[in-house]
């Protein structure tokens, strides 16, 4: 990013980022706006006390885009914990289907892949494995009915979305590597890169199962 001219705030904003998951773990989903002006305001005053006006916008998109995609999105895992008595479940189930969507899409891409899908955005990934990922997804999510017992239009719904939304999810991180130049987010994991590379998808696929779950079963 800094060579793109953008400066993150990286030590504020990790701080601040795990303000997010500690206050929806302790107050709940209730308190994600206050958390969210907080953060805002402070990113701004940390602006302005520097009085760093060059890229001043950029640098607070950059900073405050990184806690939102990760930091909120990842929050909702502890919502989904917290959402019923069947949330431990509820939180296995997404990262199962979330994980087998990912599984799918690859081994089918890497077999019949031949179509690409969006090959700007990402070269190696085909229609045919965005197609198994839906499959996979579909049938993990039917496996799921042995713990969570959803409605049958309800488990075939969320497999789609889950396919869908995974991809997705996972096609936008690879769209903010081939902008900075990188191929992983890190190396911390042999074969996945880092850690962010392996939970793309989830920061998708989790906002979305919660909400599903929460209003419409």
């Amino acid at each position: 990013m800094r060579k793109e001219g953008g400066n993150i705030f990286l030590p504020e904003g990790i701080l601040l980022g795990l303000l997010i998951p500690v206050g929806v773990y302790l107050r709940g989903e209730g308190v994600l706006p206050i958390l969210l002006v907080f953060i805002i305001l402070f990113l701004c005053l940390r602006q302005f006390i520097h009085l760093r006006i060059r890229q001043a916008f950029v640098n607070l998109s950059l900073t405050l885009g990184g806690i939102l995609y990760i930091s909120f999105l990842f929050s909702y895992i502890i919502s989904l914990r917290d959402i019923s008595s069947l949330g431990a479940r509820l939180v296995v189930t997404i990262f199962f289907a979330t994980w087998m969507g990912d599984a799918g899409a690859y081994l089918i891409g890497e077999k019949w892949g031949k179509h690409k899908l969006f090959p700007r955005v990402s070269p190696h990934k085909s229609w045919e494995g965005f197609i198994g990922a839906l499959l996979v997804s579909c049938v993990a999510m039917f496996m799921a009915r042995m713990w969570l017992f959803f409605p049958l239009v309800h488990t075939l719904i969320l497999g789609v979305l889950i396919g869908v939304m995974g991809q997705m999810g996972d096609f936008f991180e690879s769209m903010l590597k081939r902008e900075v130049g990188i191929k992983d987010f890190g190396k911390i994991l042999p074969g996945h890169g880092g850690v962010l590379d392996r939970f793309d998808s989830l920061l998708f696929t989790v906002p979305l199962f919660y909400y599903y779950v929460r209003f419409l079963i």
